[in-house]
């Protein structure tokens, strides 16, 4: 019976794909929901769609809110699992996540609103709007100065990558603090060790010292500026740069949680780094801001900026990041996308400039972004997006003797994995109490998991043992030989 639903399952997707047009809302709710696909298929490999609520239940992820956009507003939008497990309270359309490193492009909308308004110059040295603190002169600022369009794209050469936010029981220390990298910072000092402009480098650092300029400039808090710029000109009701949560949106906040299963103490992190990592949001209000995007690229609104600041937002010819979001270009379309990581909380958005259509999701776990793009695949195949489509391999096929040599504990100074064979096949157990990412062969050395985020490389002895796998660059010894 199993086998009979997933063909027909196939047949009508494929069906129903061909004509999204005719296709009502509710159908294609219920085929993004059941259409769930690896990143990864091998050649001649049948995989069966997963649903939405089956692919959170194995990956235990508690809760989920989903916004599609479709021509410019919001098509529907929809809750899955549990905002709380201690209380059972149920995810629904007023859940605020946190949005984490989608922060930055938030924040980013509000700057250029202020460089609309001349308050800023994006290619200014930012020290000229810094009162309490300065960007440390030293040789890497001697020709190259830190400026917004810099700081905006991740090219000012300033360190720390991103935050990890603190606990209930641990002490916040101020924005000044952060900046100097002064306890009870758990960063390092923010400051340039590279020359601006020429490298490309993610930088969390880079959004508090714009989170600091903005403050100074406009002489009012950070979540009162954000409130008053984006919040309340575009309809994002139940959003906020609160930290920790306000108390308004508290009985609406959703519990952070381990990949494990295990909820973050006190419920969620604080983020002093607010324009970095600090938004609370939910999937709606989060499309609106996309909306407010793709319509002022249009020229069809101008409530934050202009149609030709829009098109700045989205433009950077070198670089993968625009002033704001990730850019990825294909053809003739344009995709502007960003996702966010806080401790307990995954979340994206990814939409299309010119055509108005995009998606919301935002999760309170952090075992899910493979969820997320198994999400994002199933939306692109029902509305026919040109990406995020899955991938196909050769088939490589190994024996029963060839897969027990690799699996076992693999080591490295911090960081250990264990490569476990399940019903035949290989996954890759980093922290979970489960097996779930499943490793498939290549060729008798080279792997790739199934969800495409990582590339194994098992390294052999003379004598045909496997003695170490690397990852990432990094060299895993087998500890069990």
């Amino acid at each position: 019976m199993r086998i009979l639903f997933v063909l027909l399952s196939v047949l009508v997707v494929s069906k129903l794909c061909a004509q999204t047009s005719k296709l009502t809302v509710s159908e294609k709710i219920r085929l993004v929901e059941s259409s769930l696909l690896p990143a990864i298929v091998m050649e001649g490999e049948t995989i069966p769609y997963m649903s939405i609520t089956d692919r959170m239940k194995q990956l235990d992820v508690s809760g989920l809110g989903l916004a599609i956009i479709k021509d410019g507003r919001i098509e529907w939008a929809k809750s899955y699992g549990i905002a709380d497990r201690q209380s059972g309270r149920a995810v629904n359309e007023h859940t605020l996540f946190q949005a984490a490193s989608v922060s930055k492009p938030v924040t980013a909308l509000a700057v250029l609103h202020w460089v609309e308004k001349g308050k800023f110059e994006l290619d200014t040295d930012i020290n000229h709007y810094l009162k309490n603190w300065k960007v440390p002169e030293n040789e890497f600022t001697k020709t190259e100065k830190v400026t917004l369009r810099r700081l905006l794209s991740h090219e000012a050469g300033i360190t720390v990558h991103g935050f990890r936010g603190y606990s209930v029981s641990d002490s916040v220390p101020t924005l000044s603090q952060v900046l100097r990298g002064e306890k009870p910072a758990n960063s390092r000092p923010i400051v340039p060790d590279t020359i601006p402009g020429s490298i490309f480098r993610y930088s969390g650092g880079g959004y508090t010292i714009i989170q600091q300029a903005l403050t100074d400039q406009l002489g009012k808090a950070f979540p009162d500026i954000m409130q008053e710029t984006v919040f309340d000109r575009i309809g994002m009701k139940n959003s906020t740069f609160g930290q920790p949560v306000p108390a308004k949106f508290r009985s609406n906040a959703a519990t952070g949680y381990r990949a494990n299963g295990k909820e973050i103490d006190g419920n969620w992190h604080t983020y002093p780094e607010l324009a970095a990592a600090g938004l609370w949001t939910t999937p709606t209000d989060l499309a609106r801001y996309v909306i407010e995007i793709q319509q002022s690229l249009k020229g069809k609104s101008n409530r934050i900026i202009s149609r030709e600041t829009a098109s700045t937002m989205v433009t950077n010819p070198s670089h993968p990041y625009g002033l704001g979001p990730m850019l990825i270009s294909q053809d003739d379309s344009l995709v502007f996308i960003h996702g966010g990581s806080n401790e307990g909380f995954r979340c994206i958005y990814i939409a299309e400039a010119t055509t108005g259509n995009g998606a919301v999701i935002m999760t309170n776990s952090d075992n899910d972004f493979t969820l997320i793009y198994d999400i994002v695949r199933s939306i692109a195949k029902v509305y026919n997006w040109f990406f995020y489509k899955s991938g196909k391999i050769s088939r490589f096929d190994l024996n029963n003797d060839q897969l027990a040599r690799l699996t076992g504990t693999y080591n490295m100074p911090g960081y250990t994995f264990e490569l476990v064979q399940n019903n035949g096949l290989l996954h890759l157990k980093p922290h979970w109490e489960k097996p779930v990412m499943e490793l498939l062969p290549k060729s008798l050395t080279q792997f790739t998991d199934r969800d495409g985020r990582y590339d194994v490389e098992f390294v052999y002895d003379n004598s045909g043992k496997v003695k170490a796998a690397k990852v990432f660059g990094d060299t895993f010894e087998k500890t069990d030989q």
